[in-house]
């Protein structure tokens, strides 16, 4: 019988990879669970990401805050739709 996973792939800001799977069974309780372990173990791996990041000064270089703009006295604004005459 072959070997069934669940198999995830993150890509990284600097372009590389970290594939994560996780062996499962063939039958739906058993993807499930393969499927929810996967979910802890990606979670796992993105605080770590977020907290090595945090430590080693905040943001990689060349990008900014999203809050730099707030703080310089500017305001984010997005294109908004115009909004929609009503019928008379």
């Amino acid at each position: 019988m072959a070997t069934v996973a669940v198999c995830g792939e993150l890509r990284l800001r600097d372009g590389k990879t970290r594939n994560i799977s996780v062996q499962v069974e063939n039958n739906l309780k058993s993807l499930i669970g393969g499927v929810n372990e996967l979910n802890m173990n990606v979670s796992q791996l993105l605080n770590e990401l977020v907290e090595r990041e945090g430590a080693g000064g905040g943001c990689a270089a060349g990008e900014e805050d999203e809050d730099s703009d707030e703080e310089d006295g500017e305001l984010n604004s997005e294109v908004q739709p115009p909004p929609k005459r009503s019928r008379s």
